[in-house]
């Protein structure tokens, strides 16, 4: 699935294809993230030293896309529809493209972000980024753990080789790249098309000892706490260290995950089962340690900011691929986890750029950054803490190979289980889900097939709009034709017309 389509193919003539684009279009929107909030691309501009355009366009680009995450999530349901029109990706990664014109527009013609050309480029960015980053969502929690997990370290790797060349070409074609990195993201979610069968069937079980909705809810704040302090020490930056260690830090730090990130990717490739939960705290622990030796260290030298740079990129990856596997569930819909979980990492990090902007320069370096550093290591433990591996495990569904269907539990025992739930965890799946008998319940990622069902589509079509292959989506239609009792689809249509 996932595949490079030439032209024809979508008409059902016999294409070329290349697997792995499926990973491209995540692969862009981490570089474009990248070049935009962790390289010195602002600085071909002639500001003042007191001004940060980039700093400006992360909180109204970041207010625009949360928003725009928690209306996709909200409406999950119209959203897949949505977020399966080609036409409607490349129009949104144009949207975006064009905001950072608008931005580098504002900036060379006026030398300043203090105008509306630039505000309204920052909005367009974060409303255009989005639905790319919901759709990659999609596909990445369509495929295996182990594809997902090789898939986000590549990725990564990719965007950083990415981010170096912006950096170390010449100055046009640096902006150039900014400049066409969304469009290009949302071009090979495009020309991509859904073909195998290596995806996660919906009907895989997750530890039932308890319902996922609260412990999700812990993942979630811990995922807001860890991104406000990520951005809380990268915006003190501009406040207390000087730009040219702010720079070689980055500098240092993504070289570093290029390095650790392919490195983690061959050590994967030979690991059987990739358990994800285990991963959690060590991950936190390590991210707490680098905070502590980067302020013993120095906590404004170049290798203090590249080493945490590294381990919050790292967290960032990780938080991907758990979203991806969360997104397997029959709870929650990959469009739901991903906008809910992007829309709380965004907003961690808005908040803690406006906290190191706005209120913590005004403490002395030699007094604040001590306290500071305690603090930040303080939260980290807490999200540490907080955040059980069991706790992860209960909202995680393990690949039909891996031999997890809960814990103890046969599977006719855990689904006679789930039916007993499925009225209280689903009663508030999606405010605009169509109507269905009363009899019938049916989950999230279940919801989204019926919409497409009851408009007339068929299994090809609504596996390209979930980004899972035919075999899957012909699962769900049949999963759906059981629970309204019928066995055709005349048979289905007549009970639609009777609701």
């Amino acid at each position: 699935m996932g595949r490079f389509v030439f032209s024809g193919a979508l008409e059902g003539r016999a294409s070329v294809g290349w697997s792995a684009a499926r990973y491209l279009p995540y692969a862009f929107w981490r570089a474009w993230f990248l070049v935009m909030y962790s390289s010195p691309i602002w600085l071909n501009f002639a500001l003042p030293e007191t001004v940060n355009p980039g700093l400006q366009m992360h909180y109204v680009s970041t207010t625009c896309f949360i928003v725009t995450s928690l209306l996709l999530a909200a409406f999950h349901i119209r959203a897949v529809t949505m977020l399966s029109s080609r036409k409607l990706m490349i129009l949104m990664g144009a949207t975006a493209s064009a905001g950072v014109a608008m931005e580098f527009g504002a900036l060379a013609l006026w030398g300043s972000a203090s105008n509306a050309l630039f505000w309204v480029g920052a909005a367009l960015t974060g409303f255009g980024t989005a639905p790319i980053a919901l759709r990659a969502g999609q596909i990445y929690a369509s495929v295996r753990t182990d594809s997902a997990v090789a898939g986000t370290l590549l990725s990564d790797v990719a965007a950083g080789l990415i981010f170096f060349f912006a950096v170390g070409t010449w100055p046009s074609i640096g902006l150039l790249i900014a400049f066409g990195l969304p469009l290009l993201s949302a071009l090979t979610l495009a020309v991509s098309s859904v073909e195998g069968d290596d995806d996660v069937v919906g009907d895989k079980l997750a530890d039932l000892t308890q319902a996922p909705v609260r412990p999700f809810s812990y993942f979630l704040t811990a995922a807001f706490l860890i991104g406000a302090v990520a951005f809380l020490q990268n915006s003190l930056g501009g406040s207390w260290f000087d730009q040219a260690s702010i720079d070689a830090g980055s500098t240092l730090g993504v070289s570093l995950l290029i390095v650790v990130c392919f490195f983690l990717a061959v050590v994967f490739a030979s690991v059987q089962k990739i358990r994800l939960e285990m991963l959690y705290r060590p991950t936190i622990l390590c991210l707490s340690a680098c905070v502590l030796i980067a302020y013993l260290i120095s906590f404004g030298s170049p290798a203090a900011i590249g080493g945490t740079l590294l381990i919050y990129c790292l967290f960032s990856s990780y938080i991907w691929v758990l979203m991806a596997y969360l997104g397997h569930g029959r709870y929650f819909s990959p469009v739901q986890v991903f906008g809910y979980g992007r829309a709380v990492y965004a907003g961690g990090s808005l908040v803690g750029g406006l906290v190191g902007v706005y209120l913590l320069p005004s403490v002395e370096a030699s007094q604040g950054i001590p306290a500071i550093a305690v603090a930040m290591v303080a939260i980290l433990l807490l999200c540490a803490v907080a955040v059980r591996p069991k706790d992860l495990a209960s909202i995680l569904v393990h690949d039909e190979s891996e031999g997890h269907v809960g814990d103890g539990l046969s599977a006719h025992q855990a689904r006679a289980e789930v039916a007993g739930r499925e009225d209280a965890v689903l009663s508030a799946a999606d405010h605009a889900a169509p109507a269905t008998p009363d009899n019938v319940h049916l989950s999230p990622r279940e919801m989204e097939v019926y919409a497409l069902m009851r408009d007339g589509r068929d299994a090809a079509y609504i596996a390209d709009s979930l980004c899972v292959s035919r075999n899957t989506a012909k699962t769900h239609i049949r999963n759906i034709y059981g629970k309204f009792g019928v066995h055709t689809r005349q048979e289905f249509i007549d009970v639609l017309q009777g609701l």
